[in-house]
């Protein structure tokens, strides 16, 4: 419009520049009165036009400056689900200049026919897989069955363009005891028991701390990926969780209630202190590396004997997943009670049993329409350690180790794990999800039991079994119910030293093999979750 205008100005300045014996004097008169005319109305349609372009370039930047902050709230939303597609997205989330307060409760009751009483302190409560220690039919509390229960806050600020930095810190509880997980206080509670007697009880890596999930500082940006330094996940802990039908369920999900597999052969390493994480996106593929070294002190001096490494590798087309992870780890520590005998009883020390790891797992998935079929297997193999680690150490949560075993693997000790599932959404709200797994152990002894496949020794072959149902009624993003079961079976060399298998002394030590070679549960549970 502007040129259009301008253009007419010129013409007349053209005319006026005609010379004057060209045209009558009466005529220029005229053109020049014509031609300012021209000029006032093109200097006020300038001004208009620049006026409208102003205008439109605000509403512009208003309208981007929104969308950017509804992004932001949007991707900072913890919603472990998402609203159905007819509804309109409500952001609701509790958030304040980019940083958010989220959580998530999960409370129920069960049954289980071979069970142990109910720990507070215990962060899944109940002792929902097979164990030692499972011996009677009992009606429990079953807290954290389909998720643990967590408190945290997260946030991020844009330092540079196209990077943020990022926090985040946050714990899980037992809810229906108001504890703090603690899985190594869990078992100094039953030092010295003797086994059919103790409570619910297992090593972790939420032992008491005030902050006992993820705890790091890092950069964030959708080019260059993310880095994280503090108390990390593991990436086979990550893995896990994704390719898990039961998303690493404690209730119904070995693999998500034994943290042998998240933590590449011992639970402590599903989180790891002391560690630095980067994770990147490049068009379809994805990966990631992490890095952990921790130290073990022993009265005055303090010995480097424990470190992780680890790496990931993934690509994502469509509907299809697939992913790769590998982790070398020396100084891995296992910890348990100390044996039963009443002079261990009211002690505080643990027992550990140290190893070097490597491990390595390749999980898929594919989802359609409404439904996603997804599995894996998982390999790691325990060495004794290359670096042994001193009797009475202290770990990072303060827990002495005054029993400690660096000579446990005789030979390689291999577990591998397999798995296949699937989730059907049957409706808008509810979800039906079905899992099976498959563990086994090798013979890794010597001497005697060389070879062996019973219950009679540790050392034997032997095999674990579990099956699993979850159907989750979904009212909102924020609350659900949800009715499962499982029934898990252990077999001969994984069987040894249960309660079910092993004949007991008085004290509850064990003394031999009952004749049986199987142990079992079964643990239908329900239960409710408020994520927020």
């Amino acid at each position: 419009m502007r040129k259009k205008y301008l253009s007419a100005a010129m013409v007349a300045a053209g005319f006026l520049a005609l010379p004057i014996g060209v045209a009558h004097a009466d005529e220029v008169t005229d053109l020049k009165s014509e031609a300012k005319a021209l000029q006032k109305q093109n200097d006020a349609l300038a001004k208009r036009l620049a006026a409208i372009e102003k205008r439109q370039k605000a509403i512009e930047t208003d309208t981007t400056a929104t969308q950017r902050v509804m992004n932001a709230q949007a991707a900072d939303m913890p919603m472990p689900y998402k609203a159905a597609a007819h509804a309109a997205p409500v952001d609701d989330a509790l958030c304040w200049n980019r940083v958010c307060l989220y959580g998530i409760v999960d409370a129920g009751f069960g049954y289980q026919t071979h069970g142990q009483p109910f720990n507070g302190a215990f962060p899944t409560g109940a002792q929902y897989l097979v164990s030692p220690g499972s011996n009677r039919a009992m009606w429990t509390a079953a807290p954290n069955a389909l998720s643990q229960s967590t408190i945290g806050l997260k946030g991020a600020v844009g330092i540079l363009p196209d990077l943020d930095a990022i926090f985040k810190i946050e714990t899980g509880f037992n809810p229906e005891a108001g504890q703090l997980a603690n899985g190594e206080g869990s078992m100094v509670q039953n030092n010295g028991v003797p086994l059919n007697l103790r409570s619910a009880n297992g090593d972790s890596s939420r032992n008491g701390q005030a902050l006992n999930g993820q705890v790091y500082v890092g950069l964030q940006s959708p080019t260059w990926g993310t880095l994280t330094i503090g108390r990390n996940n593991g990436l086979p802990l990550d893995q896990i969780l994704a390719y898990d039908p039961m998303g690493g369920a404690y209730a119904f999900s070995p693999i998500g209630f034994s943290g042998t597999w998240a933590g590449g052969g011992s639970t402590e390493d599903g989180r790891l202190d002391q560690s630095i994480k980067y994770n990147w996106n490049y068009g379809l593929i994805h990966g990631g590396a992490l890095y952990q070294v921790g130290n073990y002190g022993s009265g005055g001096s303090t010995e480097w004997v424990h470190d992780d490494l680890q790496g990931d590798i993934g690509l994502i087309y469509g509907g299809f997943s697939v992913d790769g992870t590998a982790a070398k780890i020396r100084g891995v520590v296992s910890a348990s009670p100390l044996a039963p005998s009443p002079a261990n009883i009211g002690l505080t020390g643990l027992s550990g049993t140290i190893s070097d790891n490597v491990q390595w797992m390749v999980t898929a998935k594919y989802k359609w329409d409404r439904f996603e079929v997804m599995g894996g297997y998982e390999h790691i193999d325990f060495a004794n350690p290359s670096n042994p680690v001193p009797v009475d150490f202290s770990n990072n949560y303060g827990y002495e180790f005054t029993t400690v075993s660096n000579t446990a693997f005789p030979n390689d000790k291999i577990l591998q794990m397999m798995w296949v599932g699937g989730k059907w959404k049957a409706t808008d709200n509810l979800t039906l999800i079905a899992a099976y797994y498959h563990e086994t152990q090798n013979a890794f002894g010597i001497g005697a039991v060389a070879g062996c496949n019973t219950a009679l020794s540790s050392f034997c072959s032997g095999t674990l079994d579990a099956v699993s149902f979850v159907a989750d009624y979904v009212f909102n993003k924020h609350f659900d119910v949800y009715a499962g079961i499982e029934y898990s079976q252990e077999n001969n060399g994984l069987a040894n030293g249960t309660v079910q298998t092993s004949t007991l002394s008085a004290t509850g030590a064990v003394l031999g093999n009952n004749g049986k070679s199987t142990a079992t549960n079964l643990d239908p549970t329900i239960g409710a979750r408020y994520s927020f």
